[in-house]
């Protein structure tokens, strides 16, 4: 749930009336107006509007700062119509959508419940302190966890814990071993938790070790369960940094696929499931869109994904994978599944 909101711009009158539209709503709103303002007072905000121009340290440097700090924050850029692609490649660096100037209240409480919708599908918790450990044994008192670890000895001393070591005869077990191990120990877990990632890419590539925990998070959100994810990251250059980090925040964008991670693009699928083909007038119609570039943008990266496909006439229609996704979907809505699980970033420093 959204509760606090941070908006971000250089004019203090449109501050002035944000924060006094969005009070009457119930959020509680902190105000900031520039960038450096902006990170020093992210602390707890669950959304932040974000002006794109702004003189020093504009929209796009933020947004690149507070996704390295909170991967998981929606950020909702703001932007005057010139500026339109600017805030479409804003979107390719994490930004959750992009509203332009001038905009209204109506269109500020629509950005933000569809960011509440977003969190439905999403759920992860951004926790830089603390030991994984502890954080593990609080979460499984009373039931059992996984433990998926080099640190055998603190493992050990969990109780319920079920120890499935990350190595042997000192080198990295292979993923899909890693994978039958957990396949065979993860039924009515509360929690699972995954150390050393960085351990891992010794002998597999990011995108081998990006799909591993892909499927890892597919796992825990099937048996509802946490999932926590922990990195040793004091001996890594910043290069090396980055890759975690990148590779963190690609799973949490990833949760299940990057097809659902976007609003607008499940409105999409679930516009398409009908089994109809819809040109791109019809879509922007259907779905009351009248901002074409956005559009645009999400047909593309659905296409790109092998979500969409496209006949002989420009027309749209979902792909076998697009079909199994649009079931998805509709079993979430329909409480087939399970509660989401969450995952808990818990790097050591």
């Amino acid at each position: 749930m959204i509760k606090k909101i941070l908006f971000v711009d250089d004019d203090e009158s449109i501050l002035d009336a944000a924060k006094t539209a969005l009070e009457v709503y119930g959020y509680e709103v902190e105000t900031a107006s520039s960038g450096y303002e902006c990170l020093e007072k992210l602390g707890d905000v669950d959304l932040v509007f974000l002006d794109i121009k702004m003189p020093k340290m504009d929209g796009i440097e933020t947004l690149k700062e507070i996704k390295k700090r909170k991967p998981s924050l929606p950020v909702i850029m703001i932007t005057a119509y010139a500026t339109v692609d600017t805030a479409i490649e804003a979107m390719k660096r994490g930004a959750f959508d992009y509203i332009k100037k001038p905009f209204n209240i109506e269109e500020l409480e629509n950005s933000i419940l569809a960011a509440i919708e977003d969190i439905k599908f999403r759920r992860f918790e951004d926790v830089y302190e603390g030991d994984c450990f502890e954080k593990f044994r609080s979460l499984i008192k009373n039931g059992k966890g996984l433990c998926v670890t080099r640190d055998i000895e603190k493992a050990k001393n969990i109780e319920n814990c079920i120890i499935v070591p990350m190595e042997r005869e000192l080198k990295p077990k292979k993923l899909d071993e890693l994978k039958e191990e957990i396949e065979r120990s993860i039924e009515d877990c509360k929690a699972i938790l995954m150390t050393n990632i960085e351990y891992l890419l010794r002998e597999n590539s990011i995108k081998r070790v990006r799909d591993f925990l892909e499927w890892l998070n597919k796992k825990a959100l099937i048996n509802n369960c946490k999932l926590i994810l922990s990195a040793d990251l004091k001996n890594m250059d910043e290069k090396e940094k980055t890759e975690i980090q990148d590779l963190i925040a690609d799973i949490h964008l990833g949760v299940l696929s990057e097809s659902i991670s976007n609003y607008l693009r499940r409105k999409i699928i679930g516009l398409l499931s009908d089994g109809k083909k819809y040109p791109f007038t019809k879509i922007a119609q259907e779905l009351e869109i009248e901002d074409n570039p956005k559009l645009s943008f999400h047909l593309k990266k659905l296409k790109d994904d092998g979500v969409l496909e496209q006949d002989e006439e420009k027309r749209y229609y979902l792909s076998e994978v697009g079909k199994e996704i649009a079931s998805f979907i509709e079993n979430i809505k329909k409480n087939k599944l399970k509660k989401e699980g969450e995952i808990i970033w818990m790097p050591s420093k």
